[in-house]
């Protein structure tokens, strides 16, 4: 990944960072437990980057907590390196609701101080998920594609057209950027894999198993916006349709579920509407 990417890479001077760092705060008595996440794990750090550390308490002190913040701050301001510090007490951390990034993000970390092997059995529990999780997954969004401008058959209407003939071509285009976004999701999702942080989701998505042929041009020419014009509509609509293309025999492929099947999967199982 770190080759993919253009700027002076300072990996080398964040990993001694933060593994000084590790140090100083695995001498607490109380830590239990540190992860390496961001730049770190990428194996890329420049000048847009952080030092992510997150840091594990076994109990809830949160003097010790403050303390553990104030050594990050003051190797901050020692060494001119941006200190991204967080710090969790092990009981709350096992309760909290991750967001999907942050499920992306934990899914890479890199444990570097675990004595009790107590973080990594958390870190795999959290990340657990119910079985049919992709498949629902991957059913919203297709079936989200299928609305906004991927229908089965050419003659069934769509959102992104609908708005071409009411006269509002900025929503129609509107319509296109989002279908742009589910294609993404649906392509992590196809992958088994959560989806990154925006800043993160296109630029990650060429480093998956598998995507469409032609995907990074063909979203890249989705995503131009040349004019608000029914004509750019068009070209756009071409591009997003050209991503589709493989998608439904990928998705039988992955779940056995037909676009047919689909869409009562997702009345009978994401709506719970079945009889």
């Amino acid at each position: 990944m770190k080759e993919k990417l253009k700027g002076k890479n300072r990996i080398r001077e964040f990993r001694r960072v933060a593994q000084s760092l590790a140090s100083k705060i695995a001498s607490h008595e109380g830590v239990i437990g540190i992860v390496f996440i961001g730049g770190l794990v990428r194996g890329f750090a420049d000048k847009f980057s952080d030092v992510d550390i997150t840091v594990f308490l076994k109990k809830k002190d949160k003097r010790l907590r403050r303390r553990i913040r104030s050594i990050g701050v003051e190797e901050q301001k020692r060494l001119g390196v941006d200190v991204d510090l967080e710090v969790h007490f092990l009981e709350d951390f096992k309760r909290e609701r991750w967001s999907e990034a942050y499920r992306w993000e934990m899914s890479r970390a890199e444990i570097v101080f675990d004595p009790e092997r107590e973080i990594k059995g958390i870190l795999e529990r959290k990340l657990k998920l119910p079985e049919d999780f992709w498949v629902k997954r991957v059913v919203v969004c297709a079936e989200y594609l299928k609305w906004y401008c991927c229908p089965p058959k050419e003659e069934v209407g769509t959102m992104a057209g609908a708005w071409v003939e009411r006269g509002d071509l900025a929503s129609a285009h509107y319509c296109l950027g989002y279908a742009v976004d589910l294609l993404l999701r649906l392509v992590y999702a196809l992958n088994m894999e959560f989806v990154p942080a925006p800043k993160w989701r296109l630029f990650y998505a060429d480093s998956l198993e598998w995507f469409p042929k032609g995907f990074r041009r063909h979203v890249e020419e989705a995503m131009t916006v040349k004019s608000l014009s029914a004509e750019d509509f068009g070209r756009r609509l071409e591009a997003v349709r050209k991503i589709w293309m493989e998608i439904p025999s990928r998705i039988r492929e992955t779940t056995g579920l037909t676009l047919n099947e689909v869409s009562r999967y997702y009345v009978e199982r994401v709506l719970r509407q079945g009889d």
